[in-house]
């Protein structure tokens, strides 16, 4: 039989997390200790601020937390991956056998009491079925925008579009703030890898390290499945920028830490009506597109489209059968994912009723 609680390792990215750093490490290392075996791994990504002996501090005090410094990682992904690494040599040195998942979060999320209970129970669920590559949980940010009515709308909509989006595919999206993923799985697919784009002076790092690995997953035959276990987001992303986080150029250009400026205020009434059709296309083409270009065989299924679309799309493809995922990540996201959006874009939102 298996055992209830399969071994776990927490990794955690900190990078100038001074501000929310003190509460994140109370809410884990409470929850530590109940959980025999499990290690955490904090690794700090060259903070210039007090990050780094606030780690410190934590580890002193609590031996299942292991601190990284002096690393040049230069993105949650980079240091997401050396975590893992670092995880597996802690269980050797202990004598123990290594991880059988790892587990993601970040800095800036509110973890729940239960965190590590549910996830214990999440994980002990799905270890016996080794289909089951990563398990997906939850983000939870629509309570930052109680204040401001036409921003959730136009969230609300972004989610409709993803829930839609996903639900017709049978394709969840590694949710960076909160999934694990199967050791042997990620031995297979691993590591964590941050996109990029060529920029002036050499790669620009953007976003993305946990779609790029839910993708990699997904095309070695592995599921993603789902958990109803919610982390809520502290809104420093969201509220730095509102209008920049729910339009998407603050995820769809440089990977920079945003800090607020001046206090977050509603969309008008034009600025909403101005985002409305490109958050559908924005929605679509993360969790629509995307998967559909990066794994075409699911064009052989119901995705909720005519026939003669499908056709088309099979058609677009097979005229343009470069550059694939694995063999251009610069080319995929830059040069045929959006032609293929372009070309597809009105009939899917037509055909999935998603038109205004």
């Amino acid at each position: 039989m298996t055992d209830p609680a399969p071994a776990v390792a927490i990794i955690v990215p900190c990078h100038n997390e001074e501000a929310f750093l003190g509460e994140l490490l109370d809410q884990l290392v409470a929850q530590l200790p109940a959980r025999s075996g499990w290690r955490a791994v904090l690794v700090d990504d060259r903070s210039g601020d007090a990050t780094g002996a606030t780690l410190d501090r934590a580890a002193t005090a609590h031996p299942d937390l292991f601190v990284v410094h002096h690393g040049h990682y230069g993105s949650p992904g980079g240091a997401r991956s050396a975590a893992v690494v670092i995880a597996e040599h802690a269980a050797q040195r202990a004598g123990d056998p290594p991880p059988q998942w790892v587990l993601t979060t970040d800095v800036d999320v509110v973890l729940p009491a239960a965190w590590l209970a549910d996830w214990a129970a999440a994980l002990a669920a799905v270890h016996d079925d080794e289909t089951v590559g990563a398990v997906n949980g939850e983000e939870a940010q629509q309570h930052l925008l109680e204040p401001f009515p036409r921003a959730r709308q136009l969230s609300d909509r972004f989610g409709e579009v993803v829930v839609r989006s996903e639900a017709l595919l049978g394709v969840t999206n590694l949710n960076g703030v909160n999934h694990a993923v199967r050791r042997s799985a990620y031995k297979t697919c691993g590591p964590y890898l941050q996109p990029t784009a060529p920029g002036p002076d050499g790669p620009v790092v953007l976003a993305g390290e946990d779609w790029d690995l839910g993708v990699r997953l997904r095309q070695a035959g592995y599921r993603i499945a789902s958990a109803d276990i919610v982390v809520a987001d502290r809104g420093r992303r969201l509220l730095a920028d509102l209008r920049a986080y729910l339009g998407g150029t603050a995820y769809e250009g440089a990977f920079e830490r945003v800090e607020p400026t001046a206090p977050a205020t509603d969309l008008t009434t034009s600025e909403l009506d101005a985002l409305w059709s490109g958050t559908a296309r924005r929605a679509l083409l993360h969790f629509y597109f995307k998967p559909l270009l990066a794994v075409p065989s699911l064009l052989e299924g119901d995705v909720g489209l005519s026939e003669a679309t499908l056709a088309a799309m099979r058609a677009w493809i097979a005229r343009w059968p470069a550059p694939t995922f694995a063999e251009s990540r610069n080319g995929f996201l830059y040069g045929r994912l959006p032609r293929f959006v372009d070309a597809f874009v009105g009939p899917v939102l037509d055909e999935l009723g998603l038109s205004r």
